[in-house]
């Protein structure tokens, strides 16, 4: 039965988009470590990113306003972010995607199920390890899927910006944020390079978490190389399955060229060759290639170097940013060239 289509939500989905990118580079890591968790891993992260969809919903309060999570995400407000991630600020959401072990809660629980850590617990205890992987997992990318997707945004406003003119209410907008007097003119430059800088923030933040982050909490990819066992092996499957298929869905004698080429390979006579002997060798031949590609997929040998995979991601930011920059200098004009070097 197909699953429920969810209401798009830019701000939840453009996150969760990232987070799941992570999710699926660790859990290829963790499987290769543990091969063992391959057939339940993915329902508990299924359930745990639901929940972190639950939490990026949410509303925190700041003041007399309230704003969701994944607003507060994809947003520019440093010190509400920064509070969502405090072990000890009243907005913090740590406690809501890593549960508390029953000894840190203020007192004790009266349903032996209460968080996702004792509902997989109850199914197997050595499943409460996992959800609390995944929880440490989801609490370590989510600033960073967060701003991976907040960097998206930010280069569309500046290519909008960039590229369409500017209205006086647009203008008028900009005149705090600037701060200019209201008699002063904001110019398409001023605007160009607010969104410029923001951009650059939200670059100089992922940068500055990887000079920050443990080598416990790195993700490690490792590509699968061009042309690999595996994906040769895949191929030739391929090609079987609708050689099969082709012989399955015609009549007829078979063709000459292919009754003397199996002939050869059964061992009989050109005129005893059937289709549906031919068929049988096939499906043969598809068993073994399906044997050897189990034993291909689970061998790291077909597998590139292994590297820091957000490492590879701030580089690529770099250079997404240098590019808009360069894109931008000639509303910009020569005096702004040094960001363009945004981000080192």
């Amino acid at each position: 039965m197909a699953g429920t289509t969810k209401p798009h939500d830019r701000n939840v989905d453009g996150i969760l988009h990232y987070l799941r990118d992570y999710l699926s580079i660790r859990q290829q890591q963790a499987i290769r470590i543990n091969p063992r968790i391959a057939n339940v891993i993915d329902d508990v992260v299924w359930s745990q990113v639901e929940n972190l969809r639950q939490v990026l919903t949410g509303l925190k309060s700041f003041g007399p306003e309230r704003v969701r999570v994944a607003d507060i995400l994809a947003g520019d407000d440093d010190l509400r972010r920064k509070a969502l991630f405090s072990h000890s600020d009243q907005n913090s959401i740590v406690h809501e995607i890593i549960n508390r072990p029953e000894e840190q809660r203020g007192r004790v629980a009266e349903l032996a199920i209460h968080d996702m850590r004792t509902l997989f617990r109850s199914m197997d205890p050595t499943l409460e390890h996992i959800v609390e992987l995944i929880q440490h997992w989801l609490l370590w990318d989510l600033p960073d899927a967060a701003d991976l997707f907040h960097f998206d945004l930010q280069m569309h406003r500046c290519a909008y910006f960039r590229t369409n003119p500017l209205t006086d209410e647009i203008r008028d907008r900009y005149k705090a944020a600037l701060h200019k007097r209201p008699d002063e003119t904001v110019t398409e430059r001023d605007i160009l390079a607010f969104e410029l800088k923001r951009l650059e923030h939200i670059l100089n933040n992922f940068v500055t978490r990887r000079a920050e982050e443990k080598a416990y909490m790195m993700i490690i990819r490792r590509d699968e190389q061009v042309g690999s066992a595996s994906s040769q092996e895949i191929l030739a499957l391929a090609e079987r399955l609708k050689f099969i298929e082709s012989l399955e869905s015609s009549d007829g004698p078979v063709p000459a060229e292919l009754a003397e080429k199996y002939a050869r390979v059964l061992g009989c006579a050109r005129d005893e060759v059937t289709r549906n002997a031919i068929v049988d060798y096939e499906k043969k031949l598809v068993a073994e290639g399906k044997r050897r590609l189990h034993r291909y997929i689970e061998d790291d040998r077909y597998l590139g170097e292994p590297y820091d995979y957000k490492k590879a991601q701030m580089v690529h930011l770099q250079e997404r940013f240098r590019a808009e920059v360069a894109k931008c200098q000639p509303l910009l004009g020569e005096a702004n060239k040094e960001q363009s070097s945004g981000g080192e």
